[in-house]
């Protein structure tokens, strides 16, 4: 841990030392990641963080470093430790509770944007909200855009609520504690979510920064990994919705679009992150299928 004999003082110190703790316990990233939880500490972005080697931190600057640094050694996701995630053009809350919002999962909310701009304002659902991210970033780049979020986890529920609050948007976003959208109108809504799709026999395999931190229920797609999206694409065969979103892991965008075409969906399409992974599957229902409410 955290030698406190040692007492470094200043930024460049004290970054150092912290580095090399985290490269010691497997750490991939150690450098941004110190630079962040510095940042944090002295209220400084990551990259100013840089430009400040040279000064010296506070007795009290540096004992709340230190607790993040031990928290972090523990695999503790930095976002659970500064209690925030950038997330597209917005910063969310975020804490145990929840999933920590990815950067593949912007696609989700891009593909999103683009077929709501395609079949015009309508209502979206977000289903397994978690944190409200990709509801919240929808409504945040679209101003007449209405979500909204579900979940079966209270605590998550709460976690979205708050996210709303903080960046404006209740008067748009709302959320219900349901499994999909069970019990919800959805009809010429577009749904779109990010479900747990990871295979059960994988999930030991994970990083343990994600293994031992972040609630598996909201990772655990069951013993193929769509167990989750199939029930939702279930809901969606009788509903009227006017389109859905999924994101899906490695080798699972084939097996999901089929399950939307048979669910009476066309005019599917897959979508690609910046790593070549196919992540997004989308999916339309036939012109004039629909009846918009």
């Amino acid at each position: 841990m955290w030698p406190m004999a040692i007492q470094p003082s200043s930024v460049a110190a004290v970054r150092r030392q912290a580095i090399s703790l985290l490269h010691q316990v497997g750490n991939e990233t150690p450098a941004y990641d110190v630079n962040v939880l510095l940042g944090k500490v002295l209220r400084l972005k990551p990259a100013e963080v840089m430009l400040r080697q040279e000064d010296d931190l506070s007795s009290q600057q540096l004992e709340a470093f230190d607790q993040a640094i031990r928290r972090r050694v523990q695999h503790e996701p930095v976002a659970y430790i500064t209690g925030t995630k950038g997330f597209r053009r917005i910063d969310v809350l975020v804490n145990s509770s929840v999933l920590v919002p990815r950067p593949e999962t912007e696609l989700l909310v891009q593909v999103t944007l683009d077929l709501w701009d395609e079949v015009g304002p309508c209502l979206v659902v977000d289903v397994g909200t978690g944190s409200g991210a990709v509801g919240l970033a929808l409504a945040e780049e679209r101003p007449t855009l209405h979500v909204l979020g579900t979940d079966v986890s209270n605590s998550a529920l709460d976690v979205a609520a708050q996210n709303a609050k903080r960046l404006s948007l209740l008067d748009r976003a709302r959320f219900s504690r349901t499994s999909g959208f069970a019990g919800i109108e959805i009809s010429g809504a577009l749904v779109t979510a990010n479900l747990p799709y990871i295979p059960s026999g994988e999930i030991s395999e994970l990083p343990p920064d994600i293994l031992e931190w972040e609630p598996r229920k909201a990772l655990d797609g069951g013993v193929d990994g769509l167990v989750v999206i199939r029930s939702v694409v279930s809901q969606l065969e009788h509903s009227n919705a006017v389109g859905a979103i999924f994101e899906v892991g490695v080798n699972q965008s084939a097996p999901v679009a089929r399950l939307l075409v048979d669910a009476g969906f066309s005019a599917t399409s897959i979508h690609y992150d910046l790593s070549g992974y196919s992540r997004v599957v989308a999916a339309l229902r036939p012109a004039g299928s629909i009846s918009r409410v």
